[in-house]
């Protein structure tokens, strides 16, 4: 994997046409609104399948539909607190059952109310932490330099296109339109395979079209 590497057109490296076809993919830090509506506009228009496009993004409400062209598929991490129940009502456990022990046995119960106060500490520290796109990053098994700071620019309020192609002529063009609607000389990547995200944890995936608001069977994993 190399960021801004140049891939031969199809036809200039001499390979035999019926070997295996070699699969890329080209990741795209665009800017969200109108830049990401243009770029996902070009990158189909150019062919790219709507298998082979998927769009990784933020959002409050995550079935707010998104205005791509149909059947683009798109995933979004919801932007808000949904997921922080569980971590924060064990820190609380810890804390009550800490603090029960040191009152009722204090000679084991004062060490076990430090040790159950370090566990909630670490717990809420965890749950207050901005994960962003890691799980789907993880799952996905991008590479793990690489998926830190396309973390970072998510965070940040940017978007992220995952653009797949086995047809060597689409990459240069793909990169092009990411180049333009991205976000300085960290606008694009390309990977030698296939990297397709999941829906994963909270984040929910879409297609885009008349039926949006209709769950995609299959794509959130668990």
């Amino acid at each position: 994997m190399e960021r801004g590497r140049e891939v031969p057109e199809a036809g200039s490296s001499g390979t035999n046409p019926t070997e295996q076809r070699t699969e890329y993919t080209v990741v795209g830090i665009v800017e969200d609104g109108a830049a990401l509506n243009r770029a996902v506009r070009e990158i189909r228009d150019l062919g790219v399948g709507r298998e082979d496009l998927m769009v990784l993004l933020k959002r409050q409400d995550p079935d707010e539909p998104e205005p791509f062209p149909e059947g683009t598929l798109y995933i979004v991490v919801p932007d808000d607190s949904r997921g922080l129940e569980v971590p924060v009502g064990f820190a609380v456990a810890f804390l009550v059952l800490g603090l029960f022990f040191a009152i009722v046995v204090p000679s084991i119960g004062v060490p076990t109310f430090l040790v159950f106060i370090s566990l909630a500490a670490v717990l809420l520290a965890g749950s207050f932490t901005r994960v962003g796109a890691v799980p789907i990053l993880t799952d996905m098994q991008a590479p793990r330099e690489e998926a830190g700071a396309w973390n970072d620019q998510f965070e940040m309020g940017k978007v992220l296109i995952f653009a797949m192609t086995g047809e060597r002529r689409l990459i240069r063009p793909i990169r092009e339109i990411m180049q333009a609607n991205g976000v300085s000389d960290a606008s694009y990547y390309i990977i030698d395979g296939r990297l397709e995200p999941r829906a994963v944890g909270e984040a929910v995936m879409h297609r885009a079209g008349p039926h949006e608001q209709e769950s995609v069977i299959g794509a959130q994993g668990s």
